[in-house]
């Protein structure tokens, strides 16, 4: 059954309005020729800001949007939303404070007519807020196949990608079979690597262009115990998910856990559990790792000293 666009553009927006016209805007640039090809389903959660008005004057100028109002204040739940409402065959999330460079997106959609991958992957461009508005120019970059034990390896190292959904291209049934947690953040770091291991065909580009406006004020940058729980969850998640031989970089990103959040983990009563996780992993086969960095076993060695 064909679907009536080929890709939904989805944007989530709670009180961007200082950047939400320019993000709409560069959505226009980027899609260039394709635009009829494509819906636009934003959703604005419980802004208070002037987002809404905003995008009611977008939604009157362009068409192919859609747009609702949510009292959600929960990302995973925005996201799930906005793709039950999602049409395309495949599926494009763009935070309300980012930006894609012209032209990217006609590109990209020629890959996916001609490759129809599961998901399509490139780098991300990040940017501190406060940095120059200029955008760089695009190159379009053919994308590469990756193995799934590849994709999933550049993932835990967090070589060329990371957790981030946005910017990314996925099949839309992908997401459907494979709903997000509800998570007031951390959403993407638990879905990520699950659906690593149920595609098929993983595309990946080194050519980025999604621009991530980086803020002081970013959901994982202020974190708190209900965050602490949510990375904890998405962490524990790696292990269920991924194969047994990717124990060892897992362990890396346990070893961060414990290291960036100590306090709050000894508050909750969690600290204990994650370093029993981090010491099950065995220590030689971890020291003779060649993918770990050497950065990371000398914090392995730090961590199982610590009482």
């Amino acid at each position: 059954m064909t679907t009536p666009y080929r890709l939904s553009v989805i944007i989530t927006a709670h009180n961007c309005a200082l950047w939400l016209e320019e993000t709409l805007e560069s959505v226009i640039a980027s899609l260039a020729d394709a635009g009829s090809r494509c819906e636009i389903v934003i959703i604005n959660d419980a802004s208070s800001d002037d987002s809404q008005a905003i995008i009611e004057r977008f939604a009157a100028t362009y068409p192919h949007v859609r747009h609702q109002q949510t009292q959600l204040r929960n990302i995973g739940k925005v996201r799930n939303h906005a793709v039950s409402l999602a049409r395309g065959d495949y599926i494009l999330m763009l935070d309300g404070d980012d930006r894609l460079l012209p032209r990217a997106i006609a590109d990209h959609l020629q890959i996916l007519d001609k490759q129809a991958p599961d998901i399509y992957l490139s780098k991300i461009i990040e940017q501190r807020s406060g940095s120059a508005s200029k955008l760089p120019e695009w190159h379009f970059r053919t994308p590469v196949r990756l193995t799934i034990d590849d994709a999933i390896t550049r993932f835990l190292i967090h070589r060329d990608f990371q957790a981030h959904f946005i910017g990314q291209y996925f099949r839309r049934g992908l997401l459907v079979e494979n709903p997000f947690p509800s998570f007031i953040c951390y959403e993407d770091a638990w879905l990520f690597p699950q659906l690593l291991t149920r595609s098929k065909k993983i595309l990946f580009s080194e050519a980025g262009f999604y621009l991530y406006r980086k803020h002081a004020s970013s959901l994982s940058t202020v974190m708190n115990p209900e965050k602490i729980a949510c990375l904890l969850a998405a962490t524990a998640h790696m292990d269920e998910v991924l194969p047994d031989n990717f124990k060892p970089l897992i362990t890396c990103h346990w070893i961060d856990v414990i290291n960036r959040h100590a306090a709050v983990l000894k508050q909750q009563g969690e600290w204990d559990k994650v370093k029993k996780r981090i010491c099950q992993q065995n220590l030689g086969s971890f020291l003779v790792n060649g993918k770990i960095r050497m950065s990371y076993k000398r914090k392995m060695l730090k961590v199982r000293r610590l009482s």
